[in-house]
This record gives structure tokens, C-alpha cells and sequence, in this order.
């Protein structure tokens, strides 16, 4: 598994007092996974990190143009934990980037609905 950041002690520290602090079903599956690691998602293919965990047992993850290629870059809520593994950084000469930032998508997405 690939940390795209290594934790201090302090951060780990931290991270584990909150981890011990959320509801159970927050604490079942943050203590599955760590907020400094990159995961690949099965059903896409893409590299995620963590974003927030749901308590209703999912979490919400980002796709980032930073580890994927991607025509835009977002977040992505109702994931099923189990449909994470981890993974590796990107290789050297791997395709990487967002086609559009977030403002763009966000503005051609007014765009389509302005249309209707």
C-alpha cells in the first residue's frame, strides 16, 4: 500500500484518538483504512484517497487527476468499503491529469441545464 503522505506521530496519534471516538459503524471502517493512503477502486479501476466516512457503513472517496487520468476530477459518495484495495502511486510515465478543472465542469454542467 502507498502513503501519498507520511504521517507524523502526532497525526497517527490524532487519527487513532478519533477513529476511537466515532459511532461504531463510522469506527468498523476508518479503522479499515487510513486517510494518508491511496486505495484503488475494483469497479473503476481508479486510485482514490479517502474523503469522509458515512454512517451508514460507505464511505465518499476523491478521484483525483493527481493518480489517475480523468476528464474531470470529483468526489464520490456511497462507496462500499469493500470495494477499495490498496495500491501503489503512479509509475513514472503514467497518464495522469484532469481534462477539466472543477470550475469547468461545474460551469459546462450549467451550461447543459441553462439549454433545457
Amino acid at each position: 500500500m502507498a502513503r501519498f503522505k507520511e504521517p507524523t506521530q502526532e497525526e497517527i496519534e490524532n487519527w487513532n484518538k478519533w477513529v476511537s471516538e466515532r459511532p461504531e459503524s463510522v469506527r468498523k471502517i476508518a479503522e479499515r483504512f487510513e486517510p494518508w493512503s491511496l486505495y484503488r477502486l475494483k469497479s473503476t479501476g481508479h486510485r482514490v484517497f479517502l474523503y469522509s466516512f458515512e454512517e451508514n457503513g460507505t464511505l465518499t472517496v476523491v478521484v483525483s487527476g493527481k493518480y489517475n487520468k480523468v476528464d474531470f476530477e470529483r468526489k464520490v459518495f456511497g462507496i462500499d468499503p469493500d470495494d477499495l484495495k490498496p495500491c501503489e502511486l503512479p509509475q513514472e510515465g503514467d497518464p495522469l491529469g484532469a481534462a477539466l478543472t472543477a470550475e469547468e465542469a461545474r460551469a459546462m454542467i450549467r451550461d447543459l441545464r441553462d439549454k433545457k
